[in-house]
This record gives C-alpha cells, sequence and structure tokens, in this order.
C-alpha cells in the first residue's frame, strides 16, 4: 500500500504584532505538490515583501517546471536561490535602496517521496504514527551553540539571541547554502511546514496530540495556531503553519485487459528523454531570464 497527497489545512495569525510577516503556499499538478513557507524578518524592513516574492516564486518556478520533476534536489535549490535573487532585486528597486529578508522552508511531494529544503529557522516536521520521523535543523546562532555543546537544549529556549538566524533570503548578495532532505512517505503521514512562532510557544507533544487527534486536518491546524498563540500571549509572534497528510492508494497491479500492449520500452525511454529535455528548456529559459534581469 503506498501514498498520494491527500488532506491539506493552513493557518496563519498575526499573534501580538503589528503585521504579519508570515506567508505560506501549496500549489499542486496532480499528484506533484509543492509545500512553502516563509518568515519576514522583522529586524529588517518589509519582512512581509520579501516573505511573498518567496511565495510568488515557488509559484511561477513550478508552473514554469514539467511534472514530474526529474531533480527535485536541482529543482528546490534553484528555486530558493532565484527568490533570493528576486528578493535582492526587490530591494534594489525602491527609493531608498532597502535589504528585506526572509527565511524559507519548501517540500516537493511526488513518487511517494517528499524532498525539502530550507534557509533559516522556519521549520518542516515529518509526522508519523505519532512521533517526530524527522524535521529540518534551524541555522540560527543558539542551534550552533547547542551542536557545539555551548548551550543546553533548554537553554535554548529562553536565550536572549534565540531569534538571530545565520540564513535566509535577501540581505547579502552572495546567494545562501541550501540544506536539503528527503523521506519516502507511508499512508496517514503529515508533512507540517511552520514558523518559529509555532514551534517557539508549543511543545512537540501538543503539535503530535493535536495532528494526531480526533480532530479534521483543518481544524487540528486552526487549533495548533490558536494554542501557541495562548500560551505566547502578550508576546506572540506571528504564527503560520500549513499541513499535508498523506492517503492511502491500492497498488494492486492493472488488469491485463487495462494495461497498454503496444507501448515498448523504447516509447517509455522516449518520453523520458522528452521530458528530459521539456526541463533543460525550462531551465535555460529561466537562467537566461535571470540574466536579462
Amino acid at each position: 500500500m503506498s501514498s498520494r497527497p491527500g488532506e491539506s489545512a493552513n493557518s496563519s495569525l498575526i499573534g501580538d504584532r503589528k503585521i504579519n510577516q508570515d506567508r505560506c503556499i501549496m500549489v499542486q499538478d496532480e499528484d506533484t505538490v509543492l509545500l512553502g513557507l516563509a518568515d519576514g524578518m522583522g529586524g529588517h524592513p518589509r519582512g512581509e515583501a520579501a516573505a511573498q516574492v518567496m511565495i510568488d516564486t515557488c509559484r511561477n518556478y513550478f508552473d514554469r517546471t514539467p511534472h514530474p520533476i526529474l531533480n527535485p534536489n536541482g529543482f528546490l535549490t534553484r528555486l530558493l536561490h532565484k527568490a533570493h535573487e528576486n528578493i535582492i532585486a526587490f530591494g534594489y528597486d525602491q527609493q531608498p535602496a532597502i535589504d528585506p529578508r526572509t527565511t524559507a522552508v519548501t517540500c516537493l511531494v511526488q513518487k511517494n517521496v517528499a524532498h525539502w529544503a530550507h534557509a533559516g529557522d522556519s521549520r518542516l516536521y515529518l509526522l508519523r504514527k505519532r512521533r517526530v520521523l524527522s524535521k529540518t535543523i534551524d541555522h540560527s546562532y543558539v542551534e550552533r551553540l547547542k551542536q557545539q555543546g555551548v548551550i543546553t537544549a533548554k537553554e535554548q529556549e529562553v536565550h536572549p539571541q534565540r531569534n538571530y538566524v545565520t540564513r535566509c533570503l535577501g540581505g547579502s548578495l552572495n546567494s545562501p547554502e541550501i540544506t536539503l532532505g528527503k523521506q519516502r512517505l507511508e499512508a496517514d503521514d503529515i508533512l507540517l511546514l511552520c514558523s518559529d512562532g509555532l514551534w517557539g510557544s508549543i511543545k512537540e507533544e501538543d503539535i503530535l496530540n493535536t495532528l494526531f487527534g480526533n480532530l479534521p486536518l483543518s481544524e487540528a491546524v486552526q487549533s495548533l495556531a490558536e494554542q501557541a498563540a495562548h500560551k505566547a500571549f502578550p508576546d506572540s509572534d506571528n504564527i503560520t503553519l500549513i499541513a499535508l497528510k498523506m492517503s492511502a492508494v491500492d497498488d494492486k497491479p492493472q488488469a491485463a485487459s487495462e494495461t497498454n500492449p503496444t507501448e515498448t520500452k523504447e516509447e517509455s525511454n522516449l518520453a523520458q528523454a522528452i521530458a528530459e529535455l521539456q526541463n533543460a528548456i525550462n531551465n535555460f529559459e529561466t537562467e537566461t531570464k535571470q540574466e536579462k534581469e
């Protein structure tokens, strides 16, 4: 029994801030799905604009690329680098010029596999059977201190520089290093992308209990956002999360009468070659457009 993308839901609350600088997106073409989340950095001007540019780039880049995507890691890396360049260009176009910045986490789901990429401290969780199977590691100052053994996980939670990220989109002219990951999916797995307004306010145990409880996914996601806002009051950050639950697919082989007896191995190879050519053309057009911009 394999899986395919099923139910999805998202929520975004402003918290106790004057503006919501978080953004999220899900775009889908049959069984190929792209999830994206950005948390505009409040210590720099127009963080909400940087986050929106990242989300717009997700949509545009996904729409321009043939599906299924042949090189997921390359696609996600180019996507975040392109978003970074678009944010830099947006900042230069302002009068006077500014340097907006945002975190970013993206996940491409296709062929029963989740591929993800991130920069900053917005997170991806892969949840299975009420446990955290995998999650991204923050690009942050306190995470680096914890990895080096300088501080403990408990000290990390209350460290005065816990919101200082070491990678982001925007800011430096150099494209940030992108961290990648992947995992094969099973039915009932839940992929969760969220900003630090969520994971910084509630425990993983609460996230698991809520998402694997009896509520529909949309209500569970909304409940998590509200729990985070309540626990962080009166200093709640923006809280944004988007979740995708995998559904079961029956893998029974097709009956002989349902298959296409005229399809040969050569035809299958030709179809693959055409898809690779389309992908190469798309990447060339994107790079050419970047140079013109």
